[in-house]
């Protein structure tokens, strides 16, 4: 019989916002559940870890809401104490209930039809299991904002249990292999094996719980999907050639600017040796005329990144060639990458002492552990869903870090000849993809005098499948905003 999570709102309002803010969540996602759970548990009880991660294992759940819902047309506002840690100088601290700038803090909100809202896993757990976890149900005070005040019960029901008039409730379901590719999808955040140390790991650390989330897409129970295959987008590069560093070597992904832009001068050096024009090469020396729309070379480094040991570090370098690449100068750079003079076989970083082997890895090469992060087709499968795996460095400066910072990443996938995303998330710190680097401000820029553009981890949602590489912002050229294609059921790399 199914076991079942169910939280009753004492208000009849829902009070969570999306990553971005912009709007309130909705549907809820069962990662706050298991993150409530986690809250109210003993860590020195291996009694409750074992439930915890019993639960974890557990696909991922069905969540049913009421079918009436509506959102404010503003978001609610109140003043609020800080959460100020150290004391630096006389501020509003004198004025405990007002947030810094002197202005209110808003979230948006959802209110409901019937303030219920049930988790439902197919798995029966053993009786030890679940008297467990129905007791920290108990306990969780609220879920969502800490003023989401709640009851949360957890027990198992039979399955073909049903509550009084289904018609006024919503069953979202979690998409399989052939609902991936609808459009109507809405990914949620879930539990997955391993979250319970992650939490525990990142709370250690300082980090939010939020950075150690994992989407899912689910679809709502009843829609039909459409019969066609969705139409995939070609992106702005039609070839990436990879290669390799040495088995066990890796580069911080520190040096990123200074790996890709060494790449981009042997590239050019070897281009001269062989008698080809490189001022002529636009592409690949980046030096355009106002007004010339040609896209550019990108020059990448692979960081080991989406595995629960991934450590960020950079593990091979690449060439993304754009599509619109005039073919004589398409096959000047495959000659001297693939074949002339043994091709691209070495890298000399001015910050490592000592050239660095290079291997080329073919879109069919083996995919061994120790090359896996480099092979072409990690970064280029289509996917509706991207993840940057390296920072990328805004191309305007946002008013502020609010929602203005999505709408400037939404412009940079129109620069980058992507199309316009559905959907935008933002971090103002850490990373989604696991082992994700944050650089600090020097690391991404390449000259001391550029424009200080923030960078940031972010999540991209397209209405229809993309090709990679995706590349975003204004060091996309060099390797930053290097995005990773994300998919419920992808193995850890």
């Amino acid at each position: 019989m199914p076991f079942r999570i169910t939280v009753h709102l004492l208000d009849p309002v829902y009070q969570a916002s999306t990553l971005d803010r912009g709007a309130a969540e909705w549907p809820p996602h069962p990662y706050r559940v298991f993150c409530g759970l986690v809250s109210v548990a003993d860590p020195e009880d291996p009694v409750q870890d074992a439930a915890l991660q019993w639960l974890e294992q557990q696909p991922a759940p069905t969540v049913r809401v009421p079918e009436h819902t509506a959102e404010a047309a503003s978001p609610r506002g109140a003043w609020v104490p800080t959460n100020g840690i150290e004391k630096t100088k006389p501020s509003h601290g004198v004025l405990p209930g007002r947030t810094a700038g002197g202005k209110p803090k808003v979230w948006p909100e959802r209110t409901l039809a019937e303030p219920t809202v049930e988790f439902e896993w197919p798995t029966e757990p053993p009786a030890g299991v679940h008297t467990v976890l129905e007791m920290l149900a108990r306990s969780v005070p609220y879920i969502g904002r800490a003023t989401g005040h709640a009851f949360v019960h957890a027990a198992i029901r039979p399955a073909d249990e049903n509550t009084a008039d289904e018609s006024q409730w919503q069953v979202w379901d979690p998409a399989d292999d052939s609902d991936t590719h609808r459009a109507d999808a809405q990914s949620l955040r879930i539990p997955y094996p391993g979250l319970l140390a992650q939490l525990r790991w990142a709370h250690e650390q300082g980090q939010s719980a939020y950075q150690q989330a994992r989407p899912h897409p689910y679809v709502l129970r009843g829609t039909v999907a459409e019969d066609e295959e969705p139409t995939v987008v070609e992106g702005p590069y039609s070839d990436l050639l990879s290669f390799a560093f040495p088995p066990g070597f890796s580069l911080d992904p520190a040096l990123t600017l200074k790996v890709t832009g060494a790449l981009r001068s042997t590239i050019s050096t070897l281009l001269d040796e062989a008698g080809h024009d490189v001022d002529a090469m636009i592409a690949v020396h980046g030096h355009k005329a106002p007004g010339d729309e040609r896209r550019l070379c990108a020059f990448v480094a692979y960081p080991f990144v989406g595995h629960r040991h991934a450590d960020g570090r950079l593990r091979g370098v690449g060439v993304a060639l754009p599509s619109d690449l005039e073919p004589a100068h398409r096959r000047a750079l495959l000659a001297i990458l693939l074949r002339a003079g043994g091709g691209l076989a070495e890298l000399n970083v001015p910050a490592v002492p000592k050239p660095i082997p290079l291997t080329y890895i073919s879109a069919g090469a083996t995919p061994t552990a120790s090359i896996r992060t480099v092979r072409p087709q990690r970064w280029t499968r289509p996917a509706r869903e991207w993840t940057t795996a390296l920072p990328m460095v805004l191309d305007f400066f946002p008013k502020r870090n609010g929602r203005e910072i999505e709408a400037s990443v939404a412009a940079s996938c129109r620069l980058a000849g992507l199309p316009e995303p559905v959907a935008v998330e933002v971090l103002h710190s850490g990373a989604y993809a696991a082992g994700a680097p944050t650089l600090p401000a020097r690391a991404v820029r390449r000259k001391a005098d550029e424009r200080p553009l923030p960078a940031r981890h972010i999540r991209l949602r397209f209405a229809q499948p993309v090709t990679g590489p995706v590349l975003l912002g204004s060091k996309k050229n060099y390797g930053l905003g290097l995005c990773l294609p994300t998919h419920p059921e992808e193995k850890p790399a």
